[in-house]
Formats: structure tokens, sequence, C-alpha cells
């Protein structure tokens, strides 16, 4: 048995030998350094970040560390859905992910192990717990998290901090949704899972490199995972609120306008109303268009990918072809 660790990463010099050390020093207190591989998914980074990698790789004498290149920048869902299908994966191995910037703690790997050996079989999902962020920021997490409950009828909410069972491997691997959201689809597909909690820390370095905009996009994207019931939902929604609109609108029609107070409260409510089915069209019309053009960018990419791969392949196998034919040749006139 060996634990596959699979993380992706971005422009992250700054914190990745402190991650690396961490790491390391993990894999040696839980005494598996020597069952531990971890892959990391360069997404193609433009400053050390690879070269840190490598040279890590190479220095390396408990953990194995493998880099993974991809063809494009696919962000950090598509890395790590991309880097999924290039690990390998015994049939008793157990997979882990998890982000490497700290803000998963990698202290928690062992308790996380231990919680998977004593539910052989199933998913471990990792809801996050306390945060080491603002009170504005925790107000809209815990307002998202009430909405994605809501409108998915899921009952965690999960992160990229999990542990996979290689029998599972190969069911991500093929839902293609993995790459908008990795820990959505894996929800989705809803295999037998347990459900645990653990505090996120503060980012290596203690500042992080999303702000709350980026955070609130990539969640109502990921609700797009779950499209068949939360579009359904949000067009109902939609319909009742473009029905309270006329309504309150045809009644201030109706009412006397000597009634000018109740006049002006019934405008006031058929056009906020208005305004609400507005902004929910237009947020589920560009959370929609978000998803396609991710899966988009992501197959396109991959694809360019695999035509690389298999030029390069081609390339390095015309010389042996070359040599096998001139020696065929040789052997021919020599008969």
């Amino acid at each position: 048995m060996a634990y596959v660790f699979l993380t992706a990463c971005r422009n992250e010099e700054a914190i990745l030998d402190d991650f690396l050390s961490e790491f390391t020093e993990m894999a040696g207190l839980a005494g598996i350094a020597e069952q531990t591989t971890l892959y990391v998914v360069d997404d193609l980074s433009t400053d050390r970040s690879r070269e840190i990698l490598d040279r890590y790789a190479r220095s390396s004498t408990t953990v194995t560390v493998h880099t993974i290149e991809v063809p494009t920048n696919f962000g950090n869902q598509g890395a790590m859905f991309y880097g999924l299908g290039r690990i390998q994966v015994a049939p008793d191995d157990v997979l882990i992910t998890f982000d490497c910037d700290g803000e998963d703690d990698v202290r928690e790997i062992p308790s996380i192990l231990a919680l998977g050996a004593k539910n052989p079989g199933k998913v471990v999902l990792i809801e996050r717990g306390q945060r080491a962020e603002s009170l504005v920021f925790k107000v809209f997490f815990r307002s998202y998290k009430i909405l994605f409950r809501l409108l998915t009828r899921q009952r965690v909410v999960p992160n990229n901090f999990m542990l996979i069972p290689a029998q599972f491997v190969p069911v991500v691997q093929g839902s293609p949704l993995a790459a908008v959201h990795l820990a959505y689809a894996i929800a989705k597909l809803n295999p037998p899972h347990v459900v645990t909690t653990r505090n996120r820390r503060a980012r290596y370095g203690g500042k992080t490199s999303q702000n709350l905009f980026m955070l609130m996009s990539h969640g109502m994207v990921g609700l797009m995972v779950f499209y068949e019931v939360v579009i359904a939902k949000l067009f109902a929604l939609l319909f009742v609120l473009g029905a309270l609109t006329f309504t309150l609108f045809g009644m201030a029609m109706a009412v006397s306008s000597s009634s000018f107070a109740a006049q002006r409260w019934l405008l006031g409510g058929a056009i906020a109303a208005g305004i609400c089915a507005i902004g929910q069209f237009s947020l589920l019309l560009s959370s929609a268009l978000a998803l396609v053009f991710k899966l988009l960018v992501f197959t396109l990419g991959r694809m360019s990918g695999e035509q690389r791969e298999e030029r390069t392949r081609q390339a390095e196998a015309a010389p042996l072809e070359r040599s096998g034919a001139r020696a065929e040749t040789l052997g021919r006139r020599a008969r």
C-alpha cells in the first residue's frame, strides 16, 4: 500500500520551500515517507517554481516527488484534474489531494489517513472549519454555504483536501466536470464517504493569493457542477420574482391615484423584485457561460498537449525507425 499525494501550484516560489519541508517532515513523523509519492502539477509557472520542484526531487532521499507539466494554464481545478489523469495509483493505494499553499494543514494528514483506515473503501470529504480570514470573508463564506446546501441538496461543502481510495480514481478521471471543481464533482458522484472537519490555516507567508471576488466567482461556477438541480431551482425562483414584479406593478396601476403612498410602495416593491430577477438571471447566465468556457479551455488545452506529446514521440521514434530500416537494408545486401 502506498500513499499518493496530488497538489497544484502556479508561481509559488515564495512558499514552495516551506511547503516541501513541512510535507517531508510530516511524512517522516507519520512513518510513511518510504510509501509516499508526491505529485505537484506546475500550472505553467513563470517564476522559479519549476526549478525549486526539480531541485527538491533530485535531492530528496525520503519522499518521492514528481512534477507534472501542463500544456497551458488551466487554473487550480483544471490543473488538479489534469494531474489526476497522469498519476500512478495501484489498486490498494490511497490518493490524498490538497492545496500546497499552507491553508490545508499538512499536519492533519496522519489523522485523515487514520480516518480513512477506519473506513476502508470510503472517500474522506473534509469540510472547512474555522478560517484565518476577515469578518467580511467569513460572513460571505457562511452565506455561500447556506446557498450551496439549499440549491444542491448536498450536506457537505467539500474542498480540495480529500482522501480518495484507489478504486474511485478511474471514476473521477472520467468525470469532465472535475476540471471545473474537483471536490464538487466527487460530491456529485456520491461515492461511499465519511465527512470530517478541519480548520483552515493561514497561508505560508500569511498572505492569500486570492481575493473575495475570485473565491465568490469560483464558488458560483462550482455550483453549476450540480446544474440539473441548481438551474431548475434558480429558474423557479426567477419565475416567482417575475410574477411578483408584474403582480405588484399591476396592483400599483389598479390603486386609485389618490392613494399615492400605497402606489409608491407597490411600484418600489415591483422595481426591487425586477432588479432581483435581472440580477439572478445575469448571475445564472454568467455562471453557466463560465462553466462552458472552463470546460472548453481545458478540453482544447488537453488536446493541444496530447498532440504535442504525440509529435514528440514521433520525433523520438523517427531516428530509431531509420536506424532499423538501415540495418534491415544492410542485412538484405549482406545476404
